[in-house]
């Protein structure tokens, strides 16, 4: 790759990608543009928290183990619905039971309602969650108890230079980055097809999303973009 790029993300990252990347002369911005507070309501008890249960973030999820130490409930008692890759391992490693996962909340939705014995489910959530897990549920006659459990908050910067991509993590990210930042028609990559619906929702024409939901493998997307890029410029 003889162009030098930089790539700004919304979150911080950690892959190991990054430094092999850097070594090949690519820069990388990387800021939290949201941060969570856990903040459990106080009229939480027992009755509050239904057998099955929806967690669609890591934040949630450390929100739910938050109640049931809080309430004394035994873990065991409840069967999880959740969201992959970072969400799920850190359920799995929590010693919670998890029945379905899927890479978005719609697909989410539709997986609970394969388990047609499923009434009800309480989703652990925060105070800019989506609509679109509680709709698809409660149209089909689940009914939806969401426990509103953490506070995402905006903590844009500006982004005073050029850069050559954007990396979204969620549509929240979308959301804080543009209150402080213009839309530039750079390649916008996105961890999923919700947060690429919403960049392209609020101005971004070429959105791309990888094949599953992790860093390393949207990372290894951004090579191979790049990568192709360049092998037509030199044709």
């Amino acid at each position: 790759m003889n162009i030098p790029l930089h790539i700004v993300s919304t979150r911080k990252l950690t892959s190991d990608k990054v430094t092999e990347l850097k070594a090949k002369g690519w820069k990388f911005t990387s800021h939290d543009f949201i941060g969570k507070v856990i903040d459990i309501p106080s009229g939480l008890n027992h009755q509050s928290i239904c057998k099955h249960v929806v967690l669609t973030s890591i934040t949630g999820a450390k929100a739910f183990l938050q109640i049931t130490n809080q309430l004394g409930l035994d873990k065991s008692n409840y069967t999880v619905y959740c969201i992959s890759r970072g969400t799920k391992e850190y359920v799995q490693t929590s010693g919670l039971s998890i029945k379905s996962t899927a890479p978005d909340a719609s697909t989410l939705a539709d997986e609970i309602l394969r388990d047609v014995d499923v009434k009800e489910v309480v989703h652990i959530g925060g105070n800019l969650k989506r609509n679109e897990l509680s709709e698809k549920l409660n149209s089909a006659g689940v009914a939806v108890h969401n426990v509103i459990a953490y506070r995402t908050e905006f903590t844009p910067v500006t982004i005073g230079i050029s850069y050559q991509a954007i990396i979204f993590f969620s549509p929240s990210a979308v959301d804080s980055f543009l209150s402080h930042n213009p839309v530039l028609q750079v390649p916008c990559f996105c961890i999923g097809k919700t947060t690429a619906d919403h960049a392209a929702q609020n101005g971004y024409q070429h959105t791309y999303i990888p094949d599953a939901p992790s860093e390393e493998i949207l990372l290894n997307t951004i090579v191979a973009h790049y990568s192709k890029s360049q092998a037509h410029v030199k044709e």
